[in-house]
């Protein structure tokens, strides 16, 4: 199977119509939308909060040159409302993520439906060996849940990630249909893998020491904390360049601490 970005740049640009939006592809004039997006407090209220200001100008620099990034245009006033993208997902190798956001003034009339409706049929329409295509939305996150599963999405997994319950969907199908099974598989698997790792890691003096409430840490102790948000098991580090070992952090089922001594990509 070709990897997501290979399949992405075989068909880009593309670009999408639906009865009351166009898709196209971000431009950089739409640097004022991405701006407005990443630092909404009601756009970003289940997105880990406003980004900064200078994440806000590496994905305004960033959504251009990104093959899978759509602005979503209402066609009635030509007014450009929000972004959809399709792109790797980071959690799985040879999978895609279709990932949405929305202008508050356009809440609440099914465009958000409408746009991410288009971009997944066109993944399984124009790309049909790229592999699995999932949405992952914070479990708390209801009128996202119920948009996801009103174009006919269904939950395969949850995990934990940002600090909060995640629901991922994929394209409700046949119950044999491969890629929902290759998706349930993967999850099953994931979750065996790092069960029994986090077992290991929480029989570390590491792990048995921490106390249920960080705030008992010494500040000697809190400085070996990594500070970075972790996801299910403390295995995937949101942390990026100029990485040094620290101590990173996840939550069993049973709310222990599991916890690593390890580089965030080991």
């Amino acid at each position: 199977m070709e990897s997501v970005d290979t399949a992405l740049g075989r068909v880009w640009p593309a670009q999408l119509r639906t009865d009351r939006l166009l898709l196209r592809p971000v431009t950089r004039e739409d640097g004022p939308l991405v701006s407005e997006l990443l630092t909404d407090d009601r756009v970003r209220a289940h997105l880990g909060g406003p980004v900064t200001e200078g994440r806000v100008a590496a994905r305004q620099a960033a959504y251009p040159t990104t093959a899978g990034a759509w602005t979503v245009v209402r066609v009635a006033d030509e007014r450009p409302i929000g972004l959809v993208t399709i792109g790797a997902d980071h959690r799985c190798e040879g999978r895609a993520e279709v990932s949405y956001q929305l202008l508050p003034a356009a809440w609440g009339e099914g465009l958000g439906r409408e746009a991410v409706a288009a971009a997944v049929s066109w993944w399984t329409d124009a790309v049909p060996g790229g592999g699995p295509l999932v949405a992952v939305t914070q479990k708390a996150n209801r009128a996202s849940c119920r948009m996801l599963e009103a174009i006919g999405m269904t939950v395969v997994d949850e995990l934990d990630e940002h600090g909060a319950r995640q629901c991922l969907y994929t394209p409700a199908c046949d119950q044999d249909d491969s890629d929902l099974r290759w998706v349930r598989l993967l999850a099953e698997r994931r979750d065996a893998v790092e069960r029994c790792r986090g077992a290991q890691a929480r029989a570390t003096a590491a792990g048995q020491n921490l106390p249920d409430d960080l705030a008992a840490l010494t500040p000697e102790e809190l400085a070996r904390l990594c500070p970075a948000r972790h996801g299910a098991y403390g295995r995937i580090c949101a942390r990026m360049a100029d990485h040094t070992p620290d101590l990173h952090l996840g939550r069993a089922q049973d709310g222990a601490w599991i916890a690593w001594l390890t580089t965030p990509d080991a």
